[in-house]
């Protein structure tokens, strides 16, 4: 890796990477969002909810990773999680989660899609340790550079 593409890959901020906006969806972090839609998405009480938001909120801060609700346009209902933990970009490495909620196979490759630009291109992960993520974005990352290397790992030469 050149000297100059260290400077980039540390200078990357995941607070500039939102809002999102797909065909069908809004991207966005937690704090961007009611604090009882987001309990209600999740099933928790209020206070856990708030405690949750708070992390996500210092994780991104931090640079150590990146949550995204997505609401759906149409219903304006939050039908999706997206957690990007254990960010470390000098290893181009991470941990993806991904909720979803009544989506059809087209939204999650909605999705999919974009989360893949986002994580390939924008910041060139390498390495993504998964854990019992949706079939139709697994195959997706397969389809597009990511091969599965045993059954929680996502690798990209």
């Amino acid at each position: 890796m050149t000297l100059r593409m260290k400077f980039l890959m540390t200078n990357i901020k995941m607070k500039s990477y939102r809002p999102f906006i797909t065909n069908n969806f809004f991207w966005d972090f937690p704090t961007r969002f009611n604090l009882k839609e987001v309990s209600q998405f999740l099933d928790e009480d209020i206070d856990p909810t708030t405690e949750y938001i708070s992390n996500t909120a210092k994780v991104i801060m931090r640079n150590d990773g990146i949550y995204w609700f997505l609401k759906d346009k149409k219903t304006k209902q939050i039908v999706s999680l997206i957690s990007l933990s254990d960010l470390n970009l000098e290893n181009n490495s991470a941990a993806l989660m991904i909720t979803f909620k009544d989506l059809s196979d087209n939204e999650k490759q909605e999705i999919s899609e974009r989360l893949l630009i986002f994580l390939r291109d924008q910041i060139s992960l390498k390495t993504i340790e998964i854990n019992n993520l949706d079939h139709i974005v697994q195959e997706n990352f397969t389809n597009n550079g990511y091969n599965v290397a045993n059954n929680n790992l996502l690798k990209r030469s």
